[in-house]
């Protein structure tokens, strides 16, 4: 389907408006107002009528003055009969008082049928014989009292409306050629003011591959454009960082691909030319080195599949202490070899309900992220505590600490805070991002504080079970 444009959209949608708008006119001026003339003269009447009646009953003295304001206002004719005598005169130019008896008793008569009251209508010529419009006559009557007799009859003349529907069409034309302008002008300014923005941001959008976009003020006349600017703005930054990310990543791994592959061949070429270099210690160098790339492409596949949603979680109920206990056994080379020192303040027991084997990488990466940048200190501490029903583990170091502008940026790939690639003594250099996928897929907080020169400590929490 064919796409039109907001323009032509806004076009069409003040037309609409408009001619909803014409059509409502025209219905009320000319297929209404007749109607609703009518009826209002009716209603008018019918309360003259029943307001003279009633002042008969009740102040029979101010008859002559309620008469008199309501001929003059409702431009009515009024008649009063009491047991057959006439109780007002009026001008002989009335209806009522051209009438004879017969039609004033047959007025009464369908009166008293009626439980009181009758309206009649009766429509007559003008007086030129080519007139087509026929006036109306509208007569009520209301007769009062039982044995007393009373009977109010007021009468007023409905006029043609032709004349006046004639001076409201010629109305009407110029009304639809002042909204035409109207909608032509709202048209223009709307697109001036709204899709012209747009239409600058839009162009400027096309370089955004490039990760460039310049904001132009002009198009922040509203909030939203303004905040489409703002929008467009961070994602021409953030692709210019994912571009470096990725030239990053590519020359990162290539360098740790190199390092082992290196190591690898040369050992291997060593013990070929050189058959008593065929010792344990060299094949040993390259079991390692090979361990090291099997590693690196493992974390690589793994952080590939969750950001695909390709790793399903295994969630069960386990003891988070006795985890971190079995795994901290890995680390007790680093106490023999390097002299470090590992502080563990666990309770006896802690509950979750997640990916034990995940969760368990998730460890392994911060044990490894603090022993590679503990700097001299070489002193860790693993601390789980119950916090807001959640079990919340750190690892802390007391290295060289993170600044704060760089902090949010420690869970990207290949991060480093100085920008240069430095391998790491053990793992593959993209372990926190990892952590950020698995615990984002088990939707459980985490985070990292650090001071400078002062250390960091990296933490997630897990939701408190039953044991």
């Amino acid at each position: 389907m064919k796409k039109i444009s907001l323009k032509l959209k806004i076009g069409r949608y003040l037309a609409v408006f408009a001619a909803l708008i014409l059509s409502v006119i025209w219905i009320f001026q000319f297929l209404l107002l007749q109607p609703m003339y009518e009826s209002s003269k009716i209603a008018s009447l019918k309360e003259s009528g029943d307001l003279i009646a009633d002042t008969i009953q009740n102040d029979s003295e101010s008859l002559t003055e309620v008469v008199y304001d309501v001929s003059l206002q409702n431009d009515t004719c009024v008649r009063i009969f009491s047991n057959g005598i006439n109780m007002s005169a009026g001008n002989s130019g009335c209806t009522l008082y051209r009438m004879s008896s017969y039609e004033l008793g047959s007025y009464v008569a369908e009166a008293q049928e009626n439980g009181g009251t009758y309206l009649s209508t009766i429509e007559r010529r003008g007086v030129r014989d080519d007139e087509e419009d026929k006036f109306k006559e509208i007569t009520y009557t209301k007769v009062i009292g039982e044995d007393d007799i009373s009977v109010v009859l007021v009468s007023t003349g409905i006029t043609p409306m032709s004349a006046t529907v004639k001076t409201m069409r010629r109305q009407q034309i110029w009304i639809s050629l002042i909204v035409i302008v109207l909608v032509l002008g709202i048209t223009y300014m709307m697109y001036s003011r709204i899709v012209g923005p747009i239409h600058r941001i839009t162009e400027e959008a096309a370089h955004l591959p490039e990760g460039k976009f310049a904001a132009d003020e002009r198009n922040n006349e509203y909030l939203e454009a303004q905040q489409l600017n703002e929008a467009l703005e961070k994602a021409a930054v953030d692709i210019r960082k994912a571009d470096q990310a990725k030239r990053d990543l590519i020359a990162n791994v290539s360098h740790d691909l190199r390092t082992p592959l290196t190591m690898i061949s040369g050992y291997g070429e060593m013990m070929r030319d050189l058959p008593g270099e065929k010792t344990d210690e060299n094949i040993q160098v390259i079991i390692d080195e090979s361990q090291r790339l099997t590693a690196l492409v493992n974390d690589l596949l793994d952080l590939s599949r969750m950001q695909s949603g390709r790793i399903v979680l295994e969630e069960s109920d386990f003891d988070l202490v006795q985890l971190i206990r079995i795994q901290m056994r890995k680390y007790e080379v680093y106490q023999m070899n390097d002299g470090f020192e590992f502080e563990l303040e666990l309770p006896e027991k802690a509950y979750v309900h997640a990916d034990e084997k995940r969760i368990a990488q998730v460890f392994n990466n911060f044990m490894t992220n603090a022993v590679n940048y503990s700097g001299n200190s070489r002193k860790i501490i693993v601390r789980l505590k119950e916090q807001n029903g959640n079990y919340r583990t750190e690892v802390r170091d007391f290295g060289e600490g993170i600044s704060e502008s760089d902090l949010e940026n420690v869970w990207d790939r290949y991060y480093k805070v100085d920008k240069e690639h430095v391998r790491s003594s053990s793992g593959s250099g993209i372990g926190l991002a990892i952590v950020r996928e698995i615990l984002e897929m088990h939707k459980a907080r985490y985070g990292a504080e650090s001071k400078l020169n002062e250390g960091s400590t990296f933490w997630f929490e897990l939701k408190k079970t039953n044991e």
